[in-house]
């Protein structure tokens, strides 16, 4: 897996020394779409799409390439403090935060495409050398 993200990584720095980076920021808008897109094929593809519904699939996707501790958990609001991520470990040790960041950019499209009810807030990422990622995914309800 690393060497298919290395060669991932040199493509698209050549392509921002060939094509500057106005090219990269396009491949990043499409990345972005193309996470929606995922965000919206799961909530089809499931009955319930629920904030517990979501973050079940979410806590399945990252189970043996994640360590967390589930901080909140109730049907408005779901928060996690993660302290390894595979992505992260990989993208610091190939100097590409830079691009490993649209995974954790992702997040909150994701949750919107699959439900628009459900928001998110993050203030720290493992991937920019926070000690850890805090994820908090959440129903905003009526008051």
């Amino acid at each position: 897996m690393i060497s298919a993200i290395s060669l991932y990584i040199s493509i698209l720095r050549f392509i921002k020394e060939e094509f500057g980076e106005e090219t990269i920021e396009k491949i990043h808008q499409y990345q972005m779409k193309r996470t929606v897109e995922l965000g919206r094929e799961l909530r089809s593809s499931l009955e319930d799409n629920s904030l517990k519904a979501f973050c079940y699939r979410m806590d399945q996707n990252c189970a043996g390439t994640h360590e967390w501790e589930k901080l909140r958990d109730t049907e408005t609001q779901q928060a996690y403090r993660f302290t390894r991520c595979t992505w992260a470990e990989i993208f610091r040790s190939l100097n590409a935060e830079d691009i490993g960041i649209w995974i954790c950019e992702g997040d909150s499209p994701t949750a919107a495409a699959f439900n628009l009810d459900i928001k998110f807030k993050r203030t720290k990422t493992l991937m920019e050398g926070d000690e850890c990622c805090d994820h908090e995914f959440f129903v905003e309800t009526e008051r």
